[in-house]
Formats: C-alpha cells, sequence, structure tokens
C-alpha cells in the first residue's frame, strides 16, 4: 500500500488491536532482512517512508501504549481511547512522508491524537450527560470543570473511589485542559517542556508554568481527598 494514500483497508486496521490485549514484542524482520526491533524510530520511519509495512507496524507496537495510556487519560473512556489511537496510527501512516525529521515521531503521533482529543471535546461541549470515569466525556477545552462521580463523593477520607486508577482521574479532572495536557504529556508519557511546546503551540515556559499550576492544584485536591502521593506510587 501507497503511504501517501488517504485509504485505509480493514485489514489494516485489524494491525492494531486494542492496548489491553496487546501481545508480546515480536522480533520482526523486514522484508529486506532487517531486524526491526533494533532499529531507532528515525530508521523505521525511513523505511516506512520506502513503503515497507513492517516497520510501520514495529512503530506502532513500540509506541502504542503509550499512546492508549495518554488519550485513556485525556478521554475518561476505554472505547474513546482505542478509536483515538487507532485513528491516530492511520493518520500517522497516511501522512507518513510529510515526517521530516524520523526521530521525531513520538512526539507527532502524540501530537496527532491531542488534536483528535480536542475533536471530541468540541463534539462533545454541548452534551450536559453526566457519566461515570468508564463513559466520561471529560472537560472542554475552555478548562471549565465537568461534573464527575468523584463530584459527588465528599471529601471524607474514607468515602470510596473505587480505584487508584479512579481517583487519579478525578484529580486530573478538576484542572484545566491546558494544565492536564502538559501533566499528562510530561509526568506519564515523558516528554520535556520543549517536546509539550512544539506540540501544544506554546513556549517551554508556558509549559512549565501550566506544569507547575496543575501540579499545585493537584497537591490540594489530593490533601483535600486525604490521599498521598505515596497511594499512587
Amino acid at each position: 500500500m501507497n503511504p501517501a494514500g488517504t485509504l485505509v483497508s480493514d485489514e489494516f486496521l485489524e494491525q492494531f488491536p486494542p492496548p489491553a490485549r496487546l501481545t508480546p514484542v515480536k522480533d520482526e524482520i523486514s522484508p529486506r532482512g532487517t531486524r526491526l526491533t533494533t532499529l531507532s524510530d528515525a530508521e523505521l520511519v525511513a523505511l516506512t517512508q520506502e513503503g515497507d509495512v513492517t516497520a510501520f507496524n514495529q512503530l506502532a507496537t513500540r509506541w502504542e501504549s503509550s499512546l492508549y495510556g495518554f488519550t485513556r487519560r485525556t478521554l475518561g473512556d476505554s472505547e474513546d481511547a482505542r478509536d483515538v489511537c487507532q485513528e491516530a496510527l492511520v493518520k500517522a501512516y497516511t501522512n507518513i512522508r510529510k515526517l521530516r525529521d524520523g526521530e521525531k515521531f513520538k512526539s507527532w503521533v502524540h501530537y496527532i491524537a491531542l488534536n483528535l482529543c480536542r475533536d471530541r471535546f468540541r463534539t462533545a461541549r454541548s452534551k450536559a450527560e453526566i457519566l461515570p470515569y468508564e463513559e466520561g466525556r471529560g472537560e472542554d477545552l475552555a478548562g471549565q470543570d465537568t461534573p464527575t462521580v468523584a463530584k459527588a463523593v465528599a471529601t471524607d477520607a474514607g468515602a470510596e473511589l473505587g480505584s487508584l486508577g479512579d481517583a487519579l482521574s478525578s484529580v486530573l479532572e478538576k484542572l484545566p485542559q491546558e494544565q492536564r495536557t502538559a501533566i499528562l504529556l510530561r509526568e506519564f508519557q515523558g516528554f520535556t517542556s520543549e517536546e509539550i511546546g512544539e506540540m501544544t503551540g506554546v513556549p517551554a515556559a508556558t509549559v512549565r508554568t501550566r506544569i507547575y499550576y496543575g501540579l499545585k492544584t493537584m497537591r490540594r485536591v489530593m490533601k483535600d481527598r486525604g490521599l498521598e502521593r505515596s497511594d499512587f506510587q
């Protein structure tokens, strides 16, 4: 298949199963006999741009868990996150020739996913339905608070939050979207402030400010709910 094309077959989509069902990474060999797991992102991108689909499959396998974790925490819904991951990977594949620096594939595909998440927030902006974490719609880009199950829970330290994952998500959902995105990209995905700035279109200093105030708010909310950082380690 031509990477510059716009149509993706069902067979191609089936190459990206839900992250929860991932199988161990195989040491695939490209049609040219190259052992793909030993190659850098830049080398895999170069092979993909030359038409080697197995090279892109290796890129997808390498980064889909990170991508899913980011979209899952951003959207608050596992099915939506799975859909965004697949769509982001398909967009990355069909536009791979536009990527000039292959070493930036990770930040590039996360940037694509971020924009897809923003599109979903815009679509859901007018919806007033209140759903639990598994079916939540997050909050809109204006940074306004969205009702969640956690809001109905008192700040009593003994209150049931379901799981630490849900507790952390409910804390993150208290943040404006820009702060939450910056924290997710740095603390969970390992991007630098400079990389996040490139992805979100703001200076690195602005990213650091968002992270600082976001973490400050998170510490306050966690304290109000009787939670400690050690609870999440």
